[in-house]
């Protein structure tokens, strides 16, 4: 009868044995899986960034952990995406890891989107071109291409500007942006804050004054441009509204020059002739458009200029400028910084370099008849 028996009793111990090293290999991998979860993916410490772009999924961003050094093991982290139920929930973003951190608080990091969030500052009078710039210094974003958006009149219209660009619409604040931003998405950014910060009681008052919006931006854009101490913006668009109403030239420097794309330096006696649509020393009235992203104190002075009549300003080489009602009393201030200008680079031992006044000659050529 035992012999009977024995084949089944061999078979039981085999099953045993087998049983019992599968639940010894059953343990063993969900101790290491354990193991894989809570303790760092590699010993060394740094930190690790991570580029993780929409659309990708589970196994591509483990993959991407892995190159960069963020998990030991790709296969391991898919899975505990898997296992987790969080493997369609990862966010892309750029990602900074310590590379101490356990894969568990990696997946936390990427289910709470825990992105990198870049800080970038867009000073005011900042144009096209140094938003470009900007964004591209930061690696955010190519030049050339934020460029040729801002210009493109389709997608400007598309933003309800009627405009040919984005130029004075670009509000220069503070961001925070991401590295998965588009080109479309950073500039949308700029223009949310714009409108927010371009209350309806601004249009309103924009309309009380005859001023379509584009053209109190515009305004802005010359006061910015001009103005170096925030006292003197309301005084500096008051000027301009006030030769606008006599119909006199604006004549401001910087709108001579702002369509020449590698400018740096004075503003010369040749750029104030040179043939421009934006020469508001040859055009009467305003410039086509913005020469410049204008901030919220430029805006609200002309929206709210000072109750004064002046028509003439003129550098008094300390940041500020000396107003004048008269074209005599604007050639007097005129003779003054020049002889100051003189003093000044007789001193320095500096040829030049500052920029010109409008002549007594042209002055006379602007006073109201």
């Amino acid at each position: 009868m035992d012999d009977f028996f024995n084949p089944f009793k061999e078979l039981l111990r085999i099953a045993g044995v087998a049983l019992l090293a599968g639940a010894l290999v059953a343990a063993g991998w969900l101790f290491d899986y354990w193991m894989f979860q809570h303790l760092p993916g590699l010993p060394q410490r740094g930190l690790r960034q991570v580029l993780i772009h929409p659309g990708m999924g589970a196994g591509a961003i483990a993959q991407a952990l892995k190159t960069e050094g963020v998990v030991a093991d790709a296969r391991k982290f898919y899975w505990f995406c898997l296992v987790s139920g969080s493997g369609g929930k990862l966010r892309a973003g750029e990602y900074a890891f310590q590379s101490l951190a356990t894969p568990k608080q990696v997946l936390n990091k990427l289910m709470k989107g825990e992105v990198v969030q870049r800080r970038i500052t867009f000073p005011e009078g900042s144009t096209l071109r140094n938003v470009a710039a900007i964004l591209s210094g930061a690696g955010l974003a190519e030049e050339s291409r934020i460029l040729r958006l801002s210009s493109d009149e389709s997608f400007v219209r598309s933003q309800g500007i009627e405009a040919k660009s984005l130029e004075g619409y670009l509000f220069p604040e503070t961001y925070h942006f991401q590295k998965t931003q588009d080109d479309k998405a950073l500039l949308e950014t700029m223009l949310r804050e714009f409108r927010l910060r371009f209350s309806s009681a601004w249009q309103e008052r924009a309309g009380e004054l005859g001023f379509s919006v584009h053209e109190i931006l515009t305004l802005a854009s010359l006061v910015e441009k001009e103005a170096r101490v925030d006292a003197e913006r309301p005084l500096i668009a008051a000027v301009f509204l006030n030769r606008l109403k006599r119909r006199m030239p604006l004549q401001s420097d910087p709108t001579a020059v702002y369509d020449l794309a590698d400018f740096s330096g004075p503003v010369t006696r040749d750029h104030l002739q040179r043939a421009s649509a934006y020469n508001t020393y040859l055009i009467n009235g305003l410039p086509p458009g913005p020469i410049c992203n204008p901030g919220a104190k430029s805006i609200e002075a002309v929206l709210f200029p000072a109750d004064v009549s002046y028509v003439y300003f003129v550098s008094k080489l300390n940041g500020t400028h000396q107003f004048s009602t008269s074209l005599e009393e604007h050639n007097a201030a005129v003779r003054s910084y020049r002889q100051k200008l003189r003093e000044q680079t007789k001193h320095e031992g500096v040829a030049g370099g500052a920029p010109l006044p409008p002549s007594e000659d042209v002055g006379k050529q602007v006073e109201p008849k």
